[in-house]
């Protein structure tokens, strides 16, 4: 259970994350409710979580995602947005690893914002560099985690911050 949340723990550090930050998650799967629950230990106050299946979307609930949507809704985008302020949220994780999530995360993000992937895709993806460049947008991945991040995923569970609970 501690290497998922070591994941998780890296694709957050390496986010820029800060805890008034508005944060959008893609995927309630395993590494997707990682980060969540990685977020929400490190105090995060506005995460959105976006996930389709309704267990899924459940688990995001219970381990304390502030709103929990299925992108496949109409409105989802635009309820994203002015949930962050009208602006879109300052960081997507993608934990999707989907075409869709990433066009709506280079889509709903806000000018600035970091898009980091931390999904295994099946399939290659395509982004269109302009879309990026006219938002001023950051795309970066995430693979695996360093030695301290488990180092701290420890702490945090030692600490009571990081339950060792998933789907």
């Amino acid at each position: 259970m501690i290497e998922p949340l070591a994941v998780a723990w890296h694709a957050v550090n390496i986010s820029s994350f800060k805890v008034d930050a508005f944060l959008l998650i893609l995927g309630g799967g395993p590494i997707g409710l990682g980060i969540l629950q990685v977020l929400k230990a490190r105090k995060a106050r506005h995460v959105i979580v976006s996930e389709v299946m309704s267990g899924r979307q459940a688990f995001a609930k219970q381990f304390g995602a502030d709103h929990v949507f299925n992108p496949r809704h109409d409105g989802f985008l635009s309820r994203c947005k002015k949930l962050c302020g009208d602006h879109g949220p300052d960081i997507v994780f993608d934990a999707a690893g989907v075409q869709e999530g990433l066009d709506q995360a280079i889509r709903v993000s806000r000018v600035g914002a970091t898009i980091v992937n931390i999904a295994a895709w099946e399939k290659p993806a395509t982004i269109n560099p302009m879309e990026l460049i006219i938002g001023e947008k950051k795309y970066t991945g995430a693979l695996t985690y360093l030695r301290q991040g488990f180092e701290h995923v420890i702490a945090a569970v030692a600490s009571g911050a990081l339950l060792l609970t998933f789907c």
